[in-house]
């Protein structure tokens, strides 16, 4: 394991003999079989600091945005358009239990049950993961940078009816 940092870490399934496209297949896979109410988006992206994966809930048979929140916390006004499109910040869901927060990620409010499955969605990504990552020194060392969304920006989140047409 690297370490230094001395923060760093592994996931219980990390190999080194994994490259990004293969994590990026098996956590396609898994979330197929854990989560067939859901359908999700996995790409992984090459670059030259490295590469990411990214996760993104394209539809599901449960509303994931909670409506009953009229505003953000900066006072700003849902609109329709909000409700397409998120991006959140993975680290919340480590961090933070859904009743810390109200549910409440990168200016969005979720539902308990999306709270759940994307918190799910986290931990099966980073037991993939190693991070050996101090941004106060500048030095990051990881296999794959992890992006979470709801819906793409060019094509919208929705929400299914399931099979007997009930929502």
């Amino acid at each position: 394991m690297r370490n230094y940092t001395g923060y760093g870490w592994e996931g219980k399934n990390y190999s080194e003999n994994l490259s990004t496209k293969d994590i990026a297949k098996i956590i396609r896979q898994r979330l197929k079989k854990e989560f067939p109410e859901c359908k999700f988006s996995v790409r992984c992206r090459y670059f030259s600091g490295g590469s990411e994966i990214t996760i993104s809930l394209m539809e599901s048979d449960f509303e994931v945005f909670n409506r009953d929140y009229r505003q953000n916390r900066n006072g700003r006004f849902y609109t329709e358009d909000d409700y397409k499109y998120a991006q959140l910040n993975h680290y919340v869901f480590l961090r933070h239990g859904f009743d810390d927060v109200d549910g409440y990620n990168n200016g969005m409010y979720l539902t308990r049950k999306a709270w759940n499955v994307l918190k799910r969605v986290v931990e099966m990504a980073n037991g993939y993961r190693y991070d050996d990552s101090d941004a106060q020194i500048d030095y990051f060392d990881t296999n794959f940078y992890l992006d979470l969304e709801i819906g793409k920006w060019d094509k919208p989140f929705k929400v299914l009816k399931d099979k007997r047409g009930l929502e």
